[in-house]
């Protein structure tokens, strides 16, 4: 993240990002805000100035009908002030929920647009963190305090226009005092902010770390690492505590202020207030009544400063959210382009180049090459020589640094980007798998599938067998991430979605590197079979995966070095193909003669 970024959040006051979130909910916000004077008045201010109406006539005149109108009106006052209490609560609770869920639904959208090398320099746990944790501390302030906040501001200026009308020097004293208070807490809350930001990102790294502890649970069960697992996360929290303990340092210097206001605004109006009972300015009944209301305006900016510290302990979320909304998307995933039918699926490479964002060397360079609808086409090659690369380029999921990449003779920049991905199937080496049954995972591929051809695309990848003697057939479960089933199991699964799609263009990327041979070859020839009007693209180490190609492509740092079938490469003893084609042999002999020997 930019600091140009941090610093054009810093602008905006902390305060007025709240009130920005809650400008779209304002009916709502008005109408807390009537209900909270009203029980301002029921709660506090009629109970207050029927004190001095005790003292000042109803004692003196020794009023019997007084005495009981005075108290069936402070029991009105108290049932009423219950019902705005309620009140209060579902309009503050509703107002929270809708600000939270519009902020989480805004972040949740925003990531689905970002650039695809955002993921890539950014952690999990720290995306977590922001689209889910941050939006709960707004939550959590609107919802626990937000209402508290608003009431102790009305309080105060209640409290004061009533001092006012008592005597203007009391609530100018009052008002004084509380703008000298606000200004010292305000100083402290801003080192409470900054030990609050960095004790959050001490959370986000410890939820990034969790979640690579659970999700690699077996890794770290199988080579015995599970102590040093613990050990790994002590330093996370230990400095997560040592900045918890200098905002809660932070926070207890700032209680110290607040809790000073009360004494001394107290103080200073009963000393004002005798002065002006000697001077016959004011009556005893007043007095104590001024007492009282300076009494529940100090608790009233007690609790306000108190909530405007936890105003600015959601200032970090606020800023991590609005920093990661201000990340610029891409135009691959917000561009709206031409959606055609079903695509034929020729595919044209013309002098491509490509470097990744903040890298410098060139992954691809000058790639060309043309493939006709129904082609099979392998790209074969050593690691890193760009095989992969040219798969994210022909998805968007980066776009070309230099020259273009044809879909049906159009430009894929031209292409609706949803509409050119659903012309698209592919089975990777890792296959994402998500928690459910195994037809949820089918129909990943094709929504409205019926259950015949769920059956019909396990038979042709090789699970038919498997799922016929499930207890539950194709609602059996697969577990988080697949867990629940083996590497083959999910790969096949990959296949049988990728089939079931039906695509124009079908890319398999290292897809068969978790079968045996035997069953290699045979999934190979149901793909054959079932795939005769599409487009292939096949990444494989193993060669002997790409022998069915019509034709092969091998790179070699990212530039096309042979082109040809699998006997015509063969044919050139020097060439790259051979030399990976022999390596492998090679490999495969000697893997063999050890097995032999250890059998002798």
């Amino acid at each position: 993240m930019s600091k140009q970024n941090v610093s054009k959040q810093k602008k905006i006051g902390d305060g007025k990002r709240v009130i920005q979130f809650l400008m779209p909910y304002k009916k709502w916000v008005i109408g807390d805000s009537i209900v909270i004077a009203i029980s301002q008045v029921f709660s506090a201010l009629i109970p207050t100035l029927a004190l001095s109406w005790l003292i000042d006539t109803i004692l003196p005149s020794e009023n019997n009908t007084w005495l009981w109108g005075l108290m069936w009106l402070l029991v009105l006052s108290a049932v009423l002030d219950l019902g705005m209490m309620i009140i209060d609560e579902y309009f503050c609770h509703i107002t929270a929920k809708s600000v939270t869920n519009r902020q989480k639904l805004r972040l949740f959208g925003h990531l689905q647009v970002l650039p695809f090398s955002f993921y890539q320099n950014n952690s999990s746990g720290e995306l977590l963190a922001r689209a889910s944790d941050d939006p709960d501390t707004l939550h959590n302030f609107l919802a626990w305090e937000g209402s508290t906040f608003m009431a102790s501001a009305q309080g105060v200026v209640i409290y004061s226009i009533v001092l006012f009308f008592i005597h203007p020097y009391l609530m100018i004293t009052s008002v004084v005092l509380g703008i000298v208070f606000y200004w010292a807490s305000n100083y402290v809350g801003a080192r409470t902010r900054a030990a609050s930001a960095d004790a959050r990102a001490e959370a986000s790294k410890y939820l990034e770390r969790l979640r690579e502890s659970v999700t690699g649970i077996h890794l770290s069960r199988v080579m015995g690492v599970s102590d040093s697992e613990v050990e790994s996360v002590v330093s996370i929290r230990d400095s997560f505590v040592k900045h918890s303990l200098r905002e809660l340092k932070a926070r207890m210097q700032s209680v110290v202020v607040i809790a000073s206001y009360n004494g001394f605004a107290l103080g200073l109006v009963y000393f004002i207030s005798t002065l002006l009972i000697w001077n016959a300015d004011l009556t005893s009944g007043q007095m104590l009544t001024a007492g009282g209301l300076v009494t529940i305006a100090a608790n009233e900016m007690q609790r306000l400063l108190r909530n405007w510290l936890s105003v600015r302990r959601t200032g970090p979320a606020l800023d991590r959210s609005e920093i990661l909304l201000s990340q610029p998307v891409s135009e691959a995933e917000t561009k709206q382009g031409m959606k055609g039918e079903r695509a034929k699926g020729d595919v044209r490479l013309k002098d491509v180049s490509f470097v990744y964002p903040d890298k410098e060397e060139n992954v691809l360079k000058g790639v060309s090459f043309d493939i006709k609808a129904g082609e099979k086409i392998a790209l074969v090659g050593p690691s890193g020589s760009g095989k992969s690369t040219i798969i994210d380029l022909l998805f968007r999921l980066y776009d070309t640094t230099k020259g273009s990449i044809e879909v049906d003779g159009r430009e894929i920049r031209d292409w609706d980007t949803d509409w050119l991905r659903s012309q698209m199937a592919i089975v990777t080496q890792d296959v994402l798998m998500r928690s459910g049954t195994l037809a949820d995972n089918l129909r990943i591929g094709k929504s409205d599938a019926t259950e015949e051809e769920l059956y019909e695309v396990l038979r042709a990848s090789g699970l038919g067998e498997l799922v016929e003697t499930l207890p539950e057939g194709l609602n059996t479960k697969v577990g988080e991430r697949g867990s629940l089933l083996s590497g083959g199991q999910k790969q096949r699964l990959s296949l049988a979605r990728a089939i079931l799609k039906d695509a124009p263009i079908l890319v398999l990327d290292e897809a068969s590197s978790a079968l045996d041979p035997i069953t290699e070859a045979k999934i190979n020839e149901a793909v054959l079979k079932t795939t005769k009007k599409q487009t292939i693209f096949i990444i494989s180490h193993r060669l002997s995966t790409v022998l069915a190609a019509d034709r092969i492509i091998v790179l070699d740092k990212g530039v096309i070095v042979e082109e040809g079938t699998h006997q015509e490469l063969l044919n050139d003893n020097t060439g790259v193909y051979t030399r990976l084609f022999k390596r492998e042999a090679d490999i495969g002999e000697a893997t063999v003669n050890q097995t032999d020997a250890q059998l002798i």
